[in-house]
């Protein structure tokens, strides 16, 4: 390793612009639904004309399958991109391990507002649990795949929505004229947007979960963060459809 000063301090190149992030973003998505589509085709075709097209959507296995093989397909786009933009791909979508007191005030921001919500659910009348994650941890439970779906849940789906929109989105639109408001602003409402199995109260909520966690990703300068609040976040939800399905009905 060389102890010249300037090469120990020499600037990264500037991250991906405007354009070049949203294409790129573009793109991981388009892989990441391509690859899910060509789940369901291949299992479609191994069920047969016997397949239930209604039932497909909360296919616990199904989804859980999709998410698995899809994730690190869009987490490859981002690494790719960050590398061409002649970046490592830790540094540039932020894979930093965070201090114990940042962990601790993610979670000191994240529990009152998700408790908030569940208390706002139920003076709405309306169940905690959300009726497609329901649905789904049924049929995964049905199908024995409950340890793919809490892998898929819990582990894969976080990780790789983190790397795309508080990892490698982040990263470029932050430095644009958009600045940190502004990106916070955009990021957390794609990933709401992406959320179409949730109704409109559900997904203003992820999108007010987003901007917390954007703005914890700024202020620690750490995806991975963001990526072990959202893991908590999906566990305790999917702990909450266990109690649900097992205890409750």
């Amino acid at each position: 390793m060389s102890d010249d000063p300037a090469v120990l301090t020499a600037p990264h190149p500037a991250p991906w612009g405007l354009l070049g992030s949203i294409t790129w973003a573009a793109a991981g998505i388009v892989a990441w639904f391509m690859a899910q589509f060509a789940v369901v085709l291949v299992y479609m075709a191994w069920i047969g004309p016997d397949a239930d097209m209604k039932k497909l959507a909360t296919n616990g296995f199904l989804l859980a399958l999709a998410t698995i093989l899809a994730g690190p397909i869009w987490v490859g786009v981002m690494a790719l991109a960050a590398r061409w933009r002649g970046w490592s791909a830790g540094d540039y979508l932020a894979l930093s391990m965070p201090k114990r007191g940042e962990v601790l005030v993610g979670i000191a921001c994240l529990a009152p507002l998700l408790i908030a919500f569940d208390f706002l659910g139920l003076a709405l009348g309306r169940d905690v649990v959300p009726p497609f994650m329901r649905d789904s941890y049924i049929s995964a439970q049905a199908s024995g795949a409950l340890i793919l779906f809490f892998i898929a849940v819990v582990v894969v789906g976080p990780v790789a929505e983190e790397v795309a929109f508080r990892g490698f989105l982040f990263r470029g639109l932050s430095e644009t004229w958009l600045g940190v408001a502004g990106t916070l602003a955009i990021t957390s409402a794609l990933w709401a947007a992406m959320h179409i199995q949730y109704d409109y109260i559900i997904t203003v909520q992820i999108f007010v979960i987003g901007l917390v966690l954007g703005w914890l990703r700024w202020a620690s300068g750490s995806t991975l963060l963001t990526i072990i609040l959202h893991v908590m976040t999906n566990l305790a939800a999917t702990v909450q459809a266990a109690i649900k399905v097992d205890w409750l009905s």
